[in-house]
């Protein structure tokens, strides 16, 4: 803190498996401010351990911003767009798995069994359109959410596999990783809500789905998404 003029956040960069030893003693320490935790090939773990080091921050009385760096296995991360145009499983767990969490974001990393790996590259164009999927996911939280007052809450939803990012009474975030569809507990209130879509695929404006308005008390079906019903939508779910 002493040697940094902007005030930044200092947070600590540690290896896969090595979280709990680094990171515990930590929790609480006035100093310390997150973690920029290095996943492995399972990405599926990112938005559990998100929130894991959130809420155990939290806890302890001085609350950590959580980064996900180096997603991936060393020898792929995040491919070039020619090899995985769409980057599913980094937009869909990586991404979307820690920014639904309450996370502040990730680094991507560059696998060295392709070109211009972490050692090696000399041009980020290889993939652009990774760029422009993690630029849809901050536009959403930056144009459409509170997000400083909100928090995750995945047990609103009906599924698993459901993401769920609220601030409860308010609006409410439901990410929705194969499509379809979900049940939202708008909890013991009846006021009525707007339901319109985001396509983290491809941004742009909010959409209309099958249905456009739900009421509480309790929980809602939020309908079908606009289109492309097997693949990834977030609900954007707002009190009127």
């Amino acid at each position: 803190h002493n040697l940094d003029p902007y005030g930044r956040p200092v947070v600590v960069h540690t290896y896969p498996g090595h979280w709990n030893d680094i990171y515990g003693p930590l929790l609480g320490h006035p100093s310390f401010d997150g973690v920029s935790m290095q996943t492995n090939a399972d990405t599926s773990i990112i938005h559990g351990e998100t929130i894991k080091w959130l809420d155990r921050s939290a806890e302890a009385g001085h609350p950590w911003v959580v980064f996900v760096d180096e997603p991936g296995s060393a020898m792929v991360g995040a491919k070039p767009d020619a090899d995985d145009f769409w980057h599913d499983q980094m937009r869909k767990e990586a991404l979307w798995g820690n920014l639904m969490a309450g996370g502040s974001g990730v680094e991507w990393y560059f696998g060295y069994e392709f070109a211009h790996s972490d050692m090696t590259c000399e041009d980020w164009r290889p993939r652009d359109h990774l760029w422009d999927l993690t630029r849809h996911a901050l536009d959403f939280f930056q144009r459409h959410l509170p997000f400083q007052r909100m928090a995750h809450h995945d047990e609103l939803t009906d599924s698993p596999k459901t993401l769920c990012f609220a601030k409860p009474g308010e609006i409410y975030a439901v990410y929705l990783p194969e499509g379809g569809t979900a049940k939202l507990d708008l909890g013991a209130g009846d006021a009525a809500y707007r339901v319109r879509w985001y396509n983290p695929r491809e941004g742009g404006a909010l959409r209309t789905g099958g249905v456009k308005r739900i009421t509480g008390p309790g929980p809602r079906p939020l309908g079908a998404p606009p289109a492309e019903h097997d693949s990834d939508w977030v609900a954007l779910v707002e009190r009127e």
